[in-house]
């Protein structure tokens, strides 16, 4: 390997999303069901995952460990945000549009009205 030439393992995608649609930030279950229908969809591999509901009308944080990384996602409804984490390698494949994909199917889920989003070459 040239040792002054960083090697391209995948791309992170990382978002801040503002929404109207509160109760979306709290609907643990029905995102939970959306991030598995979009990882089965691009033909993704689950490792495991971890959920957190936070009481009295709160969000809710998650991570999703995959094959090829990873998906996480934090909620706050009191402030109409979350922020959503999709970082996938390129072992075995070049995965940058995938990325890209997974990322907009989630965030479109919430009814986005502005989408701040980072995408980093690592």
């Amino acid at each position: 390997m040239n040792k002054s030439k960083k090697p391209f393992t995948g791309l992170h995608v990382l978002g801040e999303i503002t929404t109207n649609e509160v109760e979306k930030l709290k609907s643990l279950n029905q995102a939970k069901k959306h991030i598995r229908s979009v990882i089965k969809k691009y033909n993704l591999h689950k490792l495991g995952s971890f959920y957190y509901k936070f009481p009295e009308g709160g969000g809710f944080t998650g991570l999703v460990s995959l094959v090829e990384s990873h998906i996480s996602i934090h909620t706050w409804p009191e402030l109409g945000y979350l922020t959503l984490d999709i970082y996938l390698c390129n072992y075995s494949r070049d995965n940058s549009l995938t990325t890209k994909k997974v990322f907009s199917e989630i965030a479109r889920f919430f009814s986005p009205v502005k989408i701040i989003k980072r995408a980093i070459k690592r």
